[in-house]
């Protein structure tokens, strides 16, 4: 197996281990912002820490920023405005391995995660492929070049501003982004979220393992023109709970490097069948196909 890179996860992504109390609230504070709708049932967590901190986030959202909430689908008027499209997927830069360990005051201390930088698992490729083939009935889709790392870490300012940097055709009437998104904890039920595609594993006291790989991420469609947000959508499995599925605790490498072929392989096929699972479905919500 050729030699991988384990990537530094950039400012909104960067785990808060080592950080202490402070370090940690301001990071998870700023991480917030990565995800400023749809966070209904990711913000229904039990515990005093979840509570504060999403009072803490909607003080924040009120108070610091002109975005949101956006429509989880399209409007009819919208729906007719838009004809030409392109298409920007940023989801499959890194993979995390995620650890939560048992922990006294968990909401204070941060779970262990590292990354792998794993582009040529050629992941965005395969959704754009996807999402071309489910709309181009519908819309006339356009090639647009962008740098993914420009999407990787955002929020709705972070995205306008990336989009009028764009050198798209002007005949487009929109941007169907597909990102890196956060979400409540569905594996281990742990008071920290999940974001991007990533393996989990929450040691309990108990003994019991819960483990998973999972697919946190959203579809949002940007005006292309104005800036302005058409719509925003977290994918999920029927049930609004994050896409993951169970996951053997063989696939967890040493280290992200000592990644085997077979692990590799076995974890790339399965985030395929998430995203095929839930892509889809994601797509027919905001009403962009049938």
């Amino acid at each position: 197996m050729k030699a991988v890179r384990v990537v530094r996860p950039s400012t909104l992504t960067l785990s808060t281990r080592g950080r202490g109390f402070f370090g940690a609230l301001r990071a998870r504070t700023s991480l917030f912002f990565t995800s400023l709708s749809g966070r209904g049932r990711n913000a229904q967590r039990s515990g005093w820490g979840a509570a504060a901190r999403t009072a803490f986030a909607l003080f924040l959202t009120i108070g610091l920023s002109a975005s949101g909430p956006y429509m989880g689908s399209l409007s009819p008027p919208d729906l007719a405005r838009i004809r030409t499209v392109a298409i920007i997927s940023a989801v499959g830069e890194s993979f995390a391995f995620e650890r939560v360990r048992p922990s006294t005051f968990e909401w204070i201390a941060p779970p262990d995660t590292r990354y792998l930088e794993i582009s040529d698992w050629k992941i965005d490729d395969d959704v754009t492929r996807e999402v071309t083939s489910l709309l181009s009935k519908r819309v006339t889709i356009k090639k647009v070049f962008f740098e993914r790392t420009d999407f990787g870490t955002w929020n709705y300012a972070i995205l306008r501003q990336n989009i009028f940097k764009l050198n798209g055709d002007p005949g487009i009437d929109a941007y169907i982004l597909i990102l890196r998104d956060w979400h409540y904890d569905a594996i281990g039920h742990s008071v920290h979220d999940l974001q991007g595609l990533g393996l989990y594993r929450r040691e309990l006291p108990s003994g019991e393992n819960p483990e998973g790989i999972y697919a946190s991420y959203r579809v949002v469609v940007i005006d292309a023109n104005t800036g302005a947000i058409f719509a925003s959508r977290e994918a999920s499995m029927p049930d609004g709970s994050l896409p993951w599925m169970q996951a053997p605790a063989s696939l967890w490498p040493k280290t992200p490097n000592d990644l085997t072929d077979v692990q590799q392989k076995t974890l790339s096929a399965d985030l395929t069948r998430l995203i095929d699972e839930t892509l889809p479905r994601t797509l027919a919500e905001i009403r962009l196909s049938n």
